[in-house]
């Protein structure tokens, strides 16, 4: 997105709204669909004598993202003529459209990557996904240059994309020789034709999951439409704002992805008090990471700007939002944290509720009304939102530290893997 910045604002706007699109039908829903893993595999490895349970529910996990994959597909083809049929811009929806046809074998390798990652995590192996992106992105630094601006071989904005599919399936590639070379494999019985069966227990986890993603990535997108009809000057300065929130947010759901399996894990192996413990270290460490992230965009918060964009007209508009992003960064961080850890409690249903009605039934309609109602426009929208974040992190913390009996978790830990085991058994038997 760095290389793209420069080549203008509209190729910058077709960027980002491409980014937040595949982010909402692929990235979120297969985020999701691979977080109940989190909750099947992480509680195996330490509650279960069979590890190979372990490497029947990966398989599950990624056959619900991939299958979910062949459901989008259509949506990323056609992009550009649904963009044109909401109201953006001829030359926005163009180059966002042909972004996004580009990406669909992509995201495909993005997928497997998320999974095999949350497989290895399940095991307490926490690193390898950090270690492979450690050697791809200095790679895919390198391919941006060479197909973006390069004077032989740059192609422009295609190039981008190009550059992007490539480095999605060179880290497919790390993660997969790191599993083959680890101990993970020793919880891999080999491809059993059962996990296409009794899916229905997965997707039980997983689509409360991906809702809970969902709600959070549309919040995104629904900021980016709103300031779009505020004129390309607006969606620009806002799409960098949003792209800033993004950052943050990886980084939370990089400590929430890790204390969702430890918590799993904890949880499976009977000690509550443990897996309590670790929920309160990593919401300590988001809470460290939002406040430098806040300072950061406080001191630095212009020359950030100037990374995609030296567009003068964009920074007056960026001003206005940024006071408000101070209070947005650390909340919205500690909720993907905490949406971590429902996840290892196995509590997505409730938390995709509390996602749905804080960011959709209160603050996307009080932004809404902010932003067209009281004229406030790009501000209001980002205000109505704040207050949604607020409300998500407010109820997420009563439920986890005040309604939550860790003890009993550990008894609806084993009555889930109970059941999910007789279930494959009793596939077994009719055969």
């Amino acid at each position: 997105m760095f290389s793209v910045g420069h080549l203008g604002t509209k190729e910058l706007a077709g960027m980002m709204l491409s980014e937040l699109l595949i982010g909402i039908f692929v990235f979120s829903p297969s985020f999701g669909l691979t977080s109940a893993m989190e909750t099947y595999c992480s509680t195996a490895y330490t509650a279960s004598r069979d590890k190979k349970l372990v490497g029947f529910y990966f398989q599950r996990g990624l056959i619900a993202a991939v299958a979910h994959l062949f459901v989008v597909a259509p949506i990323l083809w056609h992009a550009e003529s649904l963009l044109l049929a909401i109201g953006q811009g001829p030359r926005v929806a163009e180059l966002s459209g042909m972004y996004m046809r580009s990406q669909i074998f992509g995201v495909l390798g993005w997928s497997i990557f998320e999974a095999c990652k949350r497989y290895l995590q399940s095991q307490g192996i926490m690193r390898a996904g950090a270690l492979v992106l450690l050697v791809v992105i200095p790679i895919h630094m390198f391919i941006s240059y060479l197909l973006v601006y390069s004077p032989t071989y740059g192609i422009g904005f295609t190039g981008a994309a190009i550059s992007t599919v490539i480095s999605e399936w060179l880290m497919v590639a790390g993660i997969t020789i790191y599993i083959l070379k680890s101990r993970a494999m020793e919880t891999w019985g080999g491809w059993d034709y059962r996990a296409l069966r009794g899916m229905s227990s997965f997707y039980w986890l997983a689509i409360p999951a991906v809702i809970m993603m969902w709600a959070e990535w549309v919040v995104f997108e629904l900021i980016s439409v709103g300031s779009s009809y505020f004129g390309s000057t607006e969606l620009v300065a806002s799409a960098i704002m949003i792209n800033a929130q993004i950052q943050v947010m990886h980084m939370n759901n990089g400590i929430g992805s890790g204390a969702s399996p430890r918590i799993g894990n904890l949880i499976g192996a009977g000690k509550p008090r443990l897996a309590h413990i670790t929920s309160c270290v990593a919401v300590a460490t988001s809470s460290f990471v939002g406040i430098m992230c806040t300072l950061f965009l406080a001191v630095l918060g212009e020359w950030w700007v100037s990374i995609y964009s030296t567009d003068p007209e964009v920074f007056p508009t960026v001003r206005k939002i940024i006071t408000i992003s101070y209070i947005f960064t650390t909340f919205n961080g500690l909720n993907s944290v905490l949406g971590g850890i429902m996840r290892g409690l196995g509590r997505q249903k409730p938390s995709a509720i509390i996602n749905m009605v804080g960011y959709h039934l209160c603050g996307v309609p009080l932004g809404v009304y902010l932003a067209f109602g009281l004229k406030m426009q790009v501000p209001g929208l980002w205000w109505g939102v704040c207050v949604g974040v607020l409300l998500v992190f407010i109820t997420h913390t009563v439920y986890i530290y005040m309604l939550v009996d860790w003890k009993d978790e550990v008894k609806l830990c084993l009555a889930r893997l109970q059941q999910s085991h007789a279930n494959i058994e009793d596939n077994q038997d009719q055969e």
